[in-house]
């Protein structure tokens, strides 16, 4: 599978099937966890800048050393098996520009709305996201990585 920024020509600014990450309904655990995810995407399409954080390196900050570490382990977990069950290029907004990270594509809020759902105990919902993000394939190993994350997770409100 294939990582790639979204491409746009005005910066900040939803297209076609994207949202702003301010309209959504994610929580700051959400969104701190796509602030990592958005960074192991970067590193695996080979897009990290020089002197950028690390993805391990970002959980750190946002949770702290021992807990960072943990839910990094668990945020590449849910990567890593969504891009096995996925047969399309993954679409992501570029984390290193304030505009573009503003804005959600797509297969980051499909990916998000697994772990919300997951989060909430609504496995229906969840199950949903997960299959239109796998394209109908195999879902229960992400539905299973974002409940490990999930356990990581402060209780989330309905």
């Amino acid at each position: 599978m294939t990582y790639s920024t979204r491409q746009t020509r005005r910066c900040g600014t939803p297209g076609p099937s994207e949202s702003l990450l301010s309209d959504a309904v994610f929580d700051l655990f959400e969104r701190q966890c796509l602030d990592v995810m958005r960074l192991v995407f970067a590193q695996m399409a080979q897009n990290l800048p020089p002197l950028v954080m690390e993805p391990q390196d970002a959980a750190r900050v946002q949770f702290g050393p021992i807990q960072g570490d943990r839910i990094c382990a668990a945020v590449v977990q849910m990567v890593h098996v969504m891009a096995i069950s996925r047969s399309d290029g993954f679409r992501y907004s570029n984390p290193f520009c304030a505009g573009c990270a503003a804005v959600l594509t797509k297969p980051e809020q499909l990916l998000l709305h697994v772990l919300h759902h997951t989060r909430r105990a609504q496995p229906g919902q969840a199950i949903a996201h997960a299959v239109m993000l796998c394209d109908s394939r195999p879902v229960g190993p992400l539905i299973d990585a974002a409940a490990e994350l999930a356990r990581l997770a402060p209780p989330a409100r309905a």
